[in-house]
């Protein structure tokens, strides 16, 4: 008979109901209860010697885990706590946070010989839980051994009896050194087979034979999967195809449905070199790897992870944790240079981009294919840096309906300090040769242990309080670990989560290093937040249903869980299901069995646990699925242009060692125009230098043909940057302006001419003569043309980028005012810059500009938006441009600006601007009081200007670059640094005088979301566009109806891959569909409903009009176009 609670009274629908009344209402919302409370007296400690320290073991200070499962079946929820040097504990839970210590009659008290992970299942189908246990550390091949304690059920005295059974069941993996494991029913036969994640003890050079290497199974270091075949299990890990390598340190593992197909798939989280895995079930007992087609990066030194529906999607998302630090003091003390070229020989040696942070992978769905695709926005998200991480644990903590994140973290002795690996480690070495030892003999070995003890007895531990994130609800997070009571610092390492008093909120359970562990009980309101917690009965061998998929629905939001007890790092969760309804008052419940089957429930009691039984639910109906009709259809296989961009061999860090990004891969750009007069537009694409610049011809059979004009030859030296369509001449047809640039040509190059090509009318083209131009050689970005002065001819405004090797300074251009006669066939453009506005020399690193008439007088206006500088607007005076910038509240808008568009969004008669910036997805948090600053200055006092970039972290301004990096630029400060840690301390003002720095040319950013400027008739509103277009840089804007509805649109594509190797690719562009409504608002389009899946390093993109066809036409650095058929008219007829 199960245990009554005096607070529960019981209700029987389907199942079991238990209803709560309130609970208590004190604040913050975890309390930490002492010993004296719980009963728990359990530390894991970790005691260092000469022979066993984290110079002879790697993982010494990994920590352990939590196992949370009701084992003697009274519905109260107990504990199973392992230890790295003590026994493992079992805990009965007798109510109330009162805890009773039954490991000694239980029998599961463990080796003492480094358990890791542990895992909570009924292994064997007899309804008991039983507990599988994960041996690590330096001891023998026996010691090792893993253990399964199978659950003998209660004896007498209601203690449950516990038998370990591993080796009967073929899962002690002798030898092995095991981190986790976690039990999944992967080939759907109704009983539970096993994934075993183990780590290596060995460093292997990634780069050396690496493919004969990572494709070499190891038998003890390897991950290996393990099918049940009748209660005796079989490693099938070689044919199931799962990586096994010397290269493996698996720290953490996730089962999941990634890709909706009703089959189990696996995810692991790897240390060091080796890449995170993604195994996708095939259906038939084997997996395949996807990590590279579902993710775009992933964390480099991954530990735990978890999987669950952080939006409310019904997809699942994936949490990886990393080691980066929150504070600048960490970061800079830890952070070495930045190592462009062994991160590169990685990616060409065939492993996956990663960077040391944390990751949140935002699933989109799943593409054509069938594979899940995965947005990575940590850093929008705000979960990015959490120091040195372990547990991520998803759920709901407040019952709001929105799912929270709780991350443990913390590191016994900071041995990757700087200072310590370059100097007291080398100071150790001389030390015993000073002895006349040498380092490998006998005596020398033993004086070097005795000497590195000592050392680590010395590195200072780091204690850090545990992060807990508030889920806001638009895919940001805060950090409320203070506020809800979760301040204190610890190491912390395994965690669980688990309704431990039966109050309907979820209570912690952290597994502490050298500390008690923490138990955290949830004060939760009862009167403020509604509840429901599923308990499922399954049937066959997997008697609590694991794989199960339950989805629980209110008034407006439908949340989604799986059954999958094994998360966080080394622990498993109560395999109790929790969904807090915030004020939700009715839910209903839909649970999808393992076994394909259903059960649904309408109009459920609230605040109560519900029981289902896997006997009850019915075959699911075969429902008839409907194509979705989709505004845009991908037809990029049908090779309409084949074009593939060609990116030149030229690293920016290599001449600008402090720069951000590397602004020589801005390309490649569209022009788009009707060259030859047949109806249909034809595509002009921008090569690098190296590579032809491309004219496609519009055909009528709806093929492109390559015109491949000689005169295009001239310039592959050059890197086009942009490009213009316009009529020079004033012959009625499109000539073409192309703007060349680049990072890799010293300012007055040749190569960074720009060009002048004329159209004969036929959509020849030719070089314009000699002279047409002006001598000017700048690095270029941008060009746009307009008839500022009224005189009939169109002129332009072209834009310059950055300067080469002093990047974020600008280079120069101007206004070309058209100064041709047709009369005489003259072709000549000259500068007019100063006479016009001179401020029109250098405004800064141009990346858009357009000629539009802003305020309805007639006149040509100049807008232009770049990197380092507001949105500029000029308004034209009779043939004078007259900045007012300040006067359209645009005076505070330093961005990043990669892209303007303009369109009557709101359809009130004037233009209003559509804005593309880097997004929010990036290690800066900037605004106007907190801005990222650049100075430009003789820092060296060479008579050179370079470059200096710095952020605020915390209040605090500090330079961006790590010591490193700073020293390798600015030599001269080694004087002041010696070591990391005086770095780490100093502020900017500390570093540099504020005479340098005042002396030096200041920028700014302030700003990095893209935006919607509303033209008031007076100046610009400012509205920040959805959270989704803020995941990534916005490179491309579309802006026309693209729905049918007669309303405009706004098609958003971006990315820029070439960032900083410590900040990584910005690559969580998918493309974004926005659909309007004709008053400048907006709607993100599904994708499901938009059909836009546009990925990939994207520069551009522009509408391609082809007799009855109208496509999207994307560019991609160093990849193919995409292009996607536009069908709006077909859906506006169907609508």
């Amino acid at each position: 008979m199960k245990r009554a609670n005096k607070n529960l009274a019981i209700l029987i629908i389907s199942g079991t109901v238990i209803l709560l009344g309130c609970q208590r209402t004190e604040r913050p919302l975890f309390e930490q209860l002492p010993t004296g409370t719980t009963g728990i007296s359990f530390t894991n400690v970790v005691d260092e010697t000469e022979e066993l320290n984290v110079m002879q073991y790697e993982y010494l200070y990994n920590g352990a885990g939590v196992g949370v499962g009701d084992f003697n079946g009274d519905g109260l929820a107990d504990l199973y706590l392992t230890a790295n040097t003590l026994e493992n504990k079992l805990y009965l839970n007798r109510g109330d946070f009162s805890f009773q210590d039954i490991t000694n009659e239980s029998g599961v008290a463990g080796k003492k010989s480094w358990s890791t992970g542990t895992s909570v299942a009924d292994v064997n189908g007899d309804g008991l839980l039983d507990i599988y246990v994960c041996y690590s550390g330096l001891g023998s091949d026996p010691d090792r051994a893993n253990q399964l304690f199978i659950n003998q059920g209660n004896g007498p005295d209601g203690i449950p009896d516990f038998v370990d059974e591993a080796a009967a069941y073929g899962l002690d993996a002798p030898g092995s050194l095991s981190t986790q494991a976690a039990f999944l029913d992967y080939d759907l036969d109704g009983d539970l087979d096993l994934f075993l994640l183990n780590h290596s003890k060995t460093f292997y050079s990634p780069f050396f034979n690496s493919t004969k290497l990572r494709n070499t199974r190891h038998p003890f270091f390897g991950n290996s999967l393990y099918r049940n075949d009748g209660g005796t299990f079989v490693n099938v890990s070689e044919s199931a195809g799962i990586h096994g390598s010397g290269l493996n340190f698996g720290l953490g593992i996730a089962i999941s449905d990634f890709n909706q197909d009703g089959w189990p798939d696996i995810y692991v989280s790897n240390d060091y070199d080796e890449q995170d895995f993604l195994y996708l079930n095939r259906k038939n007992g084997t997996f395949t790897d996807a990590t590279k087609n579902s993710f775009d990066h992933i964390s480099k030194y991954s530990m735990g992870n978890d999987a669950a529906d952080l939006n409310n999607d019904g997809y699942v998302d994936l949490v990886t944790l990393d080691m980066l630090p929150e504070d600048n003091y960490r970061q800079k003390l830890l952070k070495g240079p930045d190592n462009y070229d062994r991160y590169h020989l990685a990616v060409d040696s065939a492993y996956h981009k990663q960077q040391m942070r944390n990751m949140l992978q935002l699933n989109l769905g799943l593409e054509p294919g069938g594979v899940p695709k995965f947005s990575e926005i940590g850093q929008l998200a705000g979960v990015s840096n959490t120091d040195w991480s372990w547990a991520p644990l998803v759920a709901d903590f407040d019952a709001d309906g929105r799912k929270d994140l709780f991350i443990t973290n913390g590191y016994l002795r900071d041995y990757t300090n700087k200072d310590f690996m370059k100097f007291e480690m080398n100071e150790a070495i001389s030390q015993v040769r000073a002895n006349g030892q040498e380092l490998f003999g006998e005596q020398g070995k033993k004086e070097y242990a005795a000497v590195i003890y000592e050392l680590v007895k010395k590195m200072p531990s780091t204690k850090i309080p545990n992060y807990m994130y508030r889920n806001r609800g638009d895919y940001s997070f805060e950090n409320v670990g203070d506020a809800w009571g979760l301040s204190a610092p610890t190491v912390s390492t395994g965690a669980a989560y688990a309704d431990l008093d039966n109050d309907g909120d979820l209570d912690l359970i952290v597994n502490n290093t050298n500390e008690p562990l923490g138990v955290y009980r949830n004060n939760l309101a009862r009167d403020q937040h509604n509840f429901v917690r599923i308990k499922l009965k399954g049937s066959d061998k997997n008697s609590f249903a694991l794989g199960a998929k339950v989805w629980v629905t209110t008034e407006g939001s439908t949340q989604y869980l799986e059954n999958y007890p094994v998360r966080g790092y080394q622990s498993a969760v109560d395999p109790v299901l929790y969904f807090g309804l915030g004020t939700a008052d009715r839910a209903s419940v839909k649970i999808l069995w393992p076994d394909g089957k259903l059960t649904e429930t309408d109009n459920i009691v609230l605040n109560t646990l519900l029981e289902f039984d896997q006997a009850g639910s019915q075959t699911m109906a075969v429902r008839e699925t409907i194509p979705t009709e989709k505004y845009l259809e991908c037809v990029s296989d049908q090779q309409l242009i084949p074009y593939t961009h060609e990116e030149n061999d030229f690293v920016d860090f290599r001449v600008n060692r402090l720069a951000l990004k590397q602004s020589s891969m801005s390309g490649p750009k569209l022009s788009v125009a009707d060259v030859n007069g047949d109806g249909r537009d034809d595509l002009f694409i921008g090569g690098a230098q190296g590579a032809l610049n491309k004219l496609y011809l519009s055909q009528s059979d709806g093929s492109y043909l390559d015109a491949d004009y000689d005169c295009f030859q001239a310039g592959s030296d050059s890197e086009t940057t942009g490009s213009v369509f316009f009529d020079a001449d004033n012959d009625g047809d499109q000539d073409l302006y192309v703007v060349n640039g680049g990072s890799q040509y010293p300012m007055g190059s040749p190569q960074l001419s720009d060009a002048l090509y004329l159209n004969d009318g036929t959509g020849h083209f030719e070089l314009a003569p000699a002279g047409s131009l002006p001598a000017a050689a700048s690095n270029g970005s941008v060009v746009t043309a307009g008839d500022f002065d009224q005189d009939g001819d169109a002129d332009l405004f072209v834009g310059g980028g950055s300067l080469p090797v002093a990047y974020p300074d600008c280079a120069v251009g101007g206004i070309l005012r058209n100064d041709s006669d047709p009369a005489t066939g003259l072709v000549k453009f000259s500068l007019a810059t100063d006479a016009v506005n001179s401020s029109l020399r250098a405004p800064g690193i141009v990346t858009g500009a357009l000629w539009l008439d802003i305020n309805n007088d007639s006149w040509q206006d100049l807008v232009i938006v770049g990197e380092w500088m507001p949105i500029r607007i000029f308004v034209n005076s009779h043939g004078k441009l007259e900045e007012v910038t300040e006067t359209y509240n645009l005076g505070n808008s330093h961005g990043l600006w990669q892209t303007v568009q303009a369109a009557d969004m709101d359809l009130d008669g004037d233009l209003d601007l559509i804005v593309g910036n880097m997004g929010n997805n990036l290690p800066f948090k900037v605004s106007d009081h907190t801005p990222l600053e650049a100075f430009i200055g003789d820092f060296r006092g060479d008579g050179v200007a370079s470059p200096l970039i710095s952020n605020y972290v915390q209040g605090q301004r500090y330079p961006v670059a790590s010591l490193d990096d700073l020293l390798g630029t600015f030599p001269g400060l080694k004087k002041k640094f010696l070591k990391h840690q005086q770095y780490a301390s100093a502020t900017l003002d500390q570093v540099f005088s504020a005479q340098q720095l005042s002396e030096a040319k200041q920028l700014k950013v302030s700003e990095l979301q893209s935006i919607y400027l509303e033209n008031t008739g007076t100046g610009f509103q400012r509205h920040t566009l959805p959270a989704e277009v803020q995941f990534s840089a916005i490179q491309g804007i579309i802006a026309e109806d693209l729905t049918g509805d007669l309303k405009p649109d706004l098609l958003l594509v971006g990315n820029y891959f070439p960032l900083r190797v410590e900040y990584g690719p910005n690559d969580a562009g998918k493309g974004l569909l926005l659909q309007g409504d004709g008053q400048g608002h907006f709607t993100v389009t599904a994708r499901q409903r938009s059909g836009v899946l546009i990925e990939g390093d994207v520069r551009d993109a522009a509408l391609l009009r082809q007799g009855a066809n109208t496509y999207v036409v994307a560019s991609k650095n160093s990849d193919k176009l995409q292009m996607l058929r536009l069908h709006r008219e077909q859906i506006a007829e169907n609508q």
